[in-house]
């Protein structure tokens, strides 16, 4: 309520229009009519200081108006807007409960009709509306998270309510379905676990085979975990549901590096001295396109990088490409693997940087070369960034190959912004390289679009980088159960998919569909990336053009001799596992074999005997087989070997009768050479003479084994008519199901427990390569082959009117001492 008072001085408001109108458009009001004394002057000054105060009243009521025009009108981000953020705090589908709240930043500023709108760092905050987790994998197979972002909170604390869906988490291996729901992967459909179901379903006829291809698979391979987990700083993407108003607020962007004329040229001459393609190592291949360059020191850039949350890469070695390939056998991430050798300028790059999540077949990445360059003192770099986004195979180079975001300019903008968060750029600014090729391809073919710019970005020291932390500090998270909880899952999981996938069927139609997966490019288009600076504002002038004849030097040089030395020593790091191929000679040492005999007393005549007498004998024959080292340690590695053996069971029968005297009844000798096959699958520790350092590494093995023998055909193949021994030749699968219960001399097989030991040596020829040569021994007691199988021998005894009268034997000559000299091959990583 507003009240008024007639007389000078007595008169209160609150700011309303008629007031304001006659204290700012009336000035002075009329002197009071009532007082024409000489006191008028002295009531009129006070009036008029009064009035002053007045005015200064209405000013501050006025000045929220007067300021509108500061805050500008409210800009409208239209549906469908791209929100790409960061987390700032871990997101577990094992631990996080639903409706659990999180917060992110904005990592990549939000543009409207050239304007930025959202800077980068905005806040906006979401929850948590749904979460299922794996647990013992007897209800889900895969986890699933849902997230929504719902409000944007600005610099002065004000707050936009926004309706989002999220669209992808960038450089992850889980997947976001249509609704924004994101969907965790399944372990049992990983490239390890179907390779490994593969070899298992191969060697399902024989338990020994089976056995080492599940032990040598588990030891080299892990069991890919298929709860979610996204820790802290992992990033999202995100689109608007629904048009949202924002309020347009100014925006103070990165400083340009050159602001006069003068500067631009000395800046544009600087770009022109830079080579602007690299080369492939060794081949020579034109490759990627430089889009950044670097101006401040070696230590800045490590430490803003580091700030930035990318990482250097590791040297390619064998430890790091077996550490690669489990990466993607496992589809788990390696946030440090390796990159191929890109030159620039003949030179090697200094530094290679990755930024990824938790696969291997996405990343950001790039390359930072040195140059002899320098700019207001400091040193110049030049780098070429892309971004990993799938794997697929290239007809052209006979070989798989990682796949890139085409539209690289999307990469200079990324590490741009990135770099920018850390505050540790003073400066950066767009310049026009019109001489770079707008149609280039990579050395695998892929094209590279852009618009031939290049980022300079200038960096401070970076001693005290901007790093953004969740609000309430770091929370850690329980990510997966115990290990008996594990164990449990990881059997359910496997036993689900043995029943419901492991098919040939459904085998087939995984690899079908898994060769037309491996073509594809992408999951979807990649976002479009703005940075946080004030576009052509911080550009060269399109007028600079400099010498277009300029063309890098492409001629191949030999690299700096300590360049090269620390290259090679690197490929020549000591492997982890070795995967081996050998095949040779399998004997026996000393006597192997038994016999045993039956004597049958005639019906009529008691004194009339007949001698039926089998033995055996083990002659040598050939060996094939495949290994599995582990070079865990210094001096001792660990084995997983399996030998199939093809030698040959001579099997010699005799009959004699006590009152032969003719020489046609004279007592019958026959024999038979028959197939047996010997699987053998043995653990064994190698104890080396060398350490894992040296390419000659001699050594002793020493181990247990375990075996199944088993006949290959029947072993008379024409027996005399008064005796038959029946057999049928139903091979290694029967052996498999039958070898405890079915008579050896009738297809079955023998399971024996030995114990294994020997030597050999092994020589790296290659840092990929190794030879070996081997000499094994298995010592297992001697195979009884008669008496599991007396029914069958006497069932298929057909001699008229005799009757068993005795039985002698099984007779064995101790124990069986076999033997495996073998050479073969490994492929070490």
């Amino acid at each position: 309520m507003t009240r008024s008072v007639e007389g000078p001085g007595a008169h209160t408001s609150s700011c309303p229009w008629d007031t304001l109108r006659r204290n700012l458009l009336l000035g002075q009001p009329a002197a009071p009519a009532h007082n024409p004394s000489g006191k008028t002057q002295s009531i009129a000054r006070r009036y008029l200081d009064r009035r002053y105060i007045r005015r200064t009243l209405a000013l501050l009521c006025l000045a929220p108006l007067l300021l509108l025009p500061l805050y500008g009108a409210a800009e409208t981000l239209p549906a469908g807007t791209t929100l790409e953020v960061r987390l700032e705090q871990p997101i577990s589908s094992y631990s996080t409960k639903k409706g659990a709240k999180i917060s992110c930043i904005l990592i990549t500023p939000v543009e409207q009709d050239g304007k930025i709108v959202l800077p980068l760092r905005t806040t906006i905050d979401g929850t948590v509306v749904e979460i299922r987790k794996v647990g013992l994998g007897f209800v889900h197979e895969t986890a699933q998270v849902d997230l929504v972002l719902k409000q944007i909170v600005l610099a002065d604390g004000r707050i936009i309510p926004l309706e989002s869906r999220m669209t992808q988490v960038e450089n992850a291996r889980e997947r976001v379905d249509k609704e924004g729901r994101i969907d965790g992967i399944r372990s049992s459909s990983t490239l390890g676990h179907r390779t490994a179901g593969i070899m298992g379903t191969l060697a399902f006829g024989d338990p020994i085979a089976a056995i080492f291809a599940n032990a040598a698979s588990s030891s080299v391979l892990r069991f890919s975990e298929p709860e979610i987990s996204f820790p802290a700083g992992t990033e999202m993407t995100a689109q608007l549901t629904s048009a949202i108003e924002v309020p347009a607020e100014p925006v103070k962007p990165v400083p340009p590096i050159a602001d006069s004329a003068a500067e631009k040229t000395n800046l544009g001459s600087l770009v022109r001295k830079l080579p602007f393609r690299t080369y492939t190592d060794g081949s020579h291949i034109p490759s990627d396109l430089t889009n950044l360059i670097f101006i401040g020191s070696a230590g800045a850039i490590e430490r803003a990088f580091a700030a930035s949350g990318w990482e250097p890469v590791d040297e390619l070695t064998a430890q790091t490409a077996y550490t690669t390939v489990r990466s993607i056998a496992e589809n788990q991430g390696y946030r440090r693997a390796p990159m191929s050798t890109l030159l620039l300028g003949n030179e090697a790059p200094r530094f290679g940087y990755a930024k990824t999540l938790n696969t291997f077949s996405k990343r950001h990445h790039l390359r930072v070369f040195a140059s002899q360059e320098t700019w207001r003192g400091q040193p110049v770099w030049s780098s070429s960034s892309t971004h990993d986004i799938g794997i697929g195979f290239s007809k052209k180079n006979k070989t798989f190959i990682h796949l890139i975001d085409t539209h690289i300019d999307n990469e200079r903008a990324k590490v741009v912004n990135d770099l920018i968060l850390t505050g540790c750029v003073t400066g950066v600014q767009l310049v026009e390289r019109p001489w770079v090729p707008r149609d280039a391809k990579n050395g695998t073919g892929e094209d590279l679009i852009t618009d031939g710019k290049v980022a300079v970005l200038e960096l401070d020291g970076c001693e005290a980088p901007d790093k953004e932390s969740a609000h309430d500090g770091p929370v850690p998270l329980q990510i997966h159960g115990n290990a008996a909880d594990r164990g449990v899952r990881q059997t359910v999981l496997t036993l689900r998919n043995n029943i419901l996938r492991d098919n040939v069927g459904v085998m087939a139609y995984s690899g079908i569909r898994y060769a037309v997966d491996a073509k594809k490019k992408k999951e979807g288009p990649a976002p479009t990336r703005t940075m946080d600076i004030s576009g052509e504002q911080y550009t060269i002038q399109n007028g600079f053009h400099g010498n277009d004849s300029f063309i890098s030097s492409s001629a191949s040089q030999p690299e700096p001799g300590a360049r090269a030395r620390s290259r090679r020593a690197a490929s020549w790091a000591p492997p982890s596992v070795e995967l081996g191929m050998h095949s040779g000679w399998a004997g026996y040492a000393g006597g192997n074999g038994g016999a045993i005999a039956y004597l049958f007393q005639a019906a009529n005549m008691p004194d009339r005997f007949l001698l039926v007498a089998l033995g055996n004998d083990f002659k040598s024959g050939w060996d094939i087989g495949g290994s599995v080292t582990l070079d865990s340690q210094n001096y001792f590695s660990h084995e997983f070997s399996y030998d199939h053996s093809f030698t040959t069971f001579v099997v010699g029968l005799a009959v004699a009768d006590n009152e032969s005297t003719s020489s046609s009844q004279a007592p019958l000798f026959a024999f038979s050479n028959v197939g047996i096959e010997t699987s053998q699958v043995t653990y064994d520790l190698l104890i080396n003479a060398r350490p894992k350092t040296s390419r000659w590494r001699p050594y002793v093995a020493v181990g247990p084994a375990f075996q199944l023998m088993h006949l290959s055909e029947a072993p008379i193949k024409k027996a005399p008519a008064y005796f038959r021994l029946g057999l049928s030749n139903i091979g290694l699968i029967s052996a498999a199901y039958n070898f405890g219960s079915k008579p050896p001399l009738d297809g079955g097989g023998i399971f024996q427990i030995g114990f294994n030991y020997g030597g050999g040596i092994r020589y790296r020829v290659t840092p990929r390569w190794m030879l070996r040569m081997d000499y094994r021994e298995t010592l297992v007691s001697q195979p009884d082959f008669w008496s599991k199988s007396r029914e069958d021998l006497l069932n298929n005894i057909t001699v008229t009117d005799y009757s068993l009268y005795q039985e002698f034997g099984p007779v064995l000559q101790g124990n069986m001492r076999e033997q495996h000299g073998t050479i073969g091959i490994s492929f070490t990583f």
